[in-house]
């Protein structure tokens, strides 16, 4: 205990890596109380532990931030920093500090005990008083440390304009149209999350497959709405035919969303109940799952695009996905037979692959619309 008064630095590690260890600051402080007040250490040696103690509370902090958001590694970092400034300061004026905290002492009549509470509320008071100017400062350090943005799902239409529905609906349409193809990005980013969850098991991903679905199903209605009022004005007959082959395509985006959402669910099921799939059936998956994904990608490129040579290609492709579905179901059969799954394994199996060739089929309505040339 001597040597941690006569080197701080010592003190503020043992501070940390106890607080780390016990993952409780409170409790580090109570220990601390009970060596200086037992007379184990000066106030000078037991500062730096407090310091240290600061530390080891923002390192839990980092630790539980490994796999948050951009935003929550953020907040642990600034912390962090905000912290280590603290003490590197209060280390360089150490003894001022000691001062300080012993004057108070003999004034209001501290036990031990209330002295090193004092000094924890002393040491967070100066480094916030300090450290306010330089706010804007820290800020910009720790954001150039971790650079990035978080994703954020967002709920509303981007292009839907309701003054342009009486002022220029043509124009109205042209965006009922993009706010189309932004539906289907999230529709696709949903299914894909679905299969990211069916092999990661990631909360955090289940969690933002269900904001999408969310987003999908807003989009959808104000998007609905919005045609339904567009419908009552003045376009000719081609783009009526327009307007009612995109109300039909975001059913179809809908559905996919929806399908998605049956999948996050299913996986659900899937943790509770502990179902196991084999390699080979993990590995059909992810080749029928990555024939889907592009299947979907591309029908909404084609829309984009008005591309009637990419969507024409669809059409075998989406046979492949048909006919594979079918392939896939035999051969799990067989492995039901032969006993190298389970039956509850064997029947998801079954429910996951149907939920993709149902996928396909609202994505190939789409392609199918670019090839009539009717949106």
């Amino acid at each position: 205990m001597v040597t941690l008064g006569q080197n701080p630095i010592l003190g503020v590690v043992a501070g940390a890596v106890i607080t780390v260890l016990i993952q409780a600051s409170s409790a580090t402080i109570g220990i601390l109380q009970g060596l200086y007040a037992g007379g184990f250490l000066d106030l000078k040696g037991s500062l730096p532990v407090l310091f240290g103690d600061n530390i080891g509370t923002t390192l839990t902090v980092i630790i539980a931030a490994a796999g948050a958001n951009i935003s929550a590694k953020r907040v642990a970092a600034t912390h962090v920093t905000f912290n280590v400034l603290g003490t590197i300061l209060c280390l360089i004026l150490l003894g001022p500090f000691t001062a300080m905290i012993e004057y108070f002492q003999a004034l209001l009549h501290l036990s031990p005990e209330m002295t090193i509470a004092f000094s924890h509320g002393a040491f967070n008071v100066s480094n916030t008083i300090v450290q306010f100017p330089f706010i804007g400062a820290l800020a910009y350090f720790v954001t150039k440390l971790i650079p990035g943005e978080d994703e954020v799902v967002k709920y509303e239409p981007l292009y839907l304009d309701e003054q342009l529905i009486q002022q220029s609906p043509s124009i109205a349409l042209g965006n009922a149209k993009k706010e189309l193809l932004h539906l289907g990005n999230y529709a696709a980013k949903a299914f894909d999350l679905s299969y990211t969850y069916i092999i990661g098991l990631d909360e955090k991903v289940a969690e933002k497959g269900h904001k999408t679905e969310e987003a999908i199903n807003t989009i959808d209605e104000k998007l609905t709405r919005y045609l339904i009022r567009l419908s009552s004005e003045s376009l000719s007959q081609k783009e009526s035919e327009v307007l009612t082959n995109i109300l039909d395509s975001s059913r179809d985006l809908e559905r996919i969303g929806d399908h998605a959402e049956g999948l996050l669910n299913l996986t659900d099921y899937l943790q509770r109940k502990n179902v196991q799939f084999s390699e080979a059936a993990l590995e059909e998956l992810a080749d029928i799952y990555q024939k889907t994904t592009d299947f979907i990608k591309d029908a909404l490129d084609s829309v984009e695009n008005n591309d009637i040579e990419k969507a024409q290609s669809l059409i075998e492709r989406h046979k492949e996905i048909n006919n594979m579905e079918r392939v896939l179901r035999k051969t799990h059969i067989k492995r039901l037979n032969k006993g190298e799954c389970s039956t509850q394994a064997g029947v998801n199996f079954i429910d996951i692959i149907s939920h993709y060739t149902r996928v396909s089929d609202h994505a190939m309505n789409l392609a199918e619309k670019v090839i009539a040339e009717q949106i």
